[in-house]
């Protein structure tokens, strides 16, 4: 697929793909932070999806605050993700290796999201307007489940909150520790 209309269809195509996978992204840290379902962009992401989910729930398949149809609903758009810009060139993928792939790169943008939602929520705090706009009070519901912990750890300090740099360490920890397994698993299928 070689031609002119061909690198913008394709631009087209993978941002559609990368926008619907944000959203379902948002989606699964929603449930899995418990946030306010009455904020108006939650609402919204929920609107979107909940077309997508409804007809997949026959079955609840559920392990905790899970939601294992988000995840392989995620896990299928991230494959597609990767396997539409080599659709139309002769690179071979296996079935196999390329959802395991997909699997892993649905964690690492799921960290990252939850690495920038931190970000925003850190800078964001140090603004009087940033508490009013639904948005931000929703990226601070979503992060505080992660913080709580770490300052059950941390012992009280007056005016500062370390708990998003730690957190920030355990996330890039974590993609550090976890991902490079998953995706040397596919070099075996």
């Amino acid at each position: 697929m070689e031609g002119y209309t061909s690198k913008p269809l394709l631009f087209l195509l993978m941002t559609s793909i990368s926008l619907l996978q944000f959203i379902f992204i948002l989606r699964f840290l929603f449930e899995i932070t418990k946030v306010n379902f009455y904020n108006p962009v939650c609402q919204l992401i929920v609107k979107i999806t909940n077309p997508f989910l409804m007809p997949l729930r026959i079955l609840p398949l559920y392990i905790g605050r899970v939601d294992l149809v988000i995840i392989i609903l995620i896990t299928m758009i991230t494959a597609l993700k990767i396997y539409t810009p080599y659709y139309f060139t002769s690179f071979e993928y296996s079935f196999n290796s390329l959802f395991i792939a997909a699997f892993g790169k649905f964690i690492q943008e799921t960290l990252d999201i939850l690495w920038y939602a931190v970000i925003i929520g850190a800078i964001g705090s140090w603004f009087m307007s940033y508490n009013a706009h639904p948005m931000f009070t929703l990226i601070d519901e979503m992060c505080e489940p992660f913080y709580k912990p770490i300052r059950k750890i941390l012992p009280v300090m007056t005016g500062i909150d370390f708990s998003p740099i730690i957190l920030l360490i355990a996330i890039n920890l974590i993609q550090m520790i976890i991902l490079p397994p998953i995706f040397y698993l596919t070099k075996f299928f």
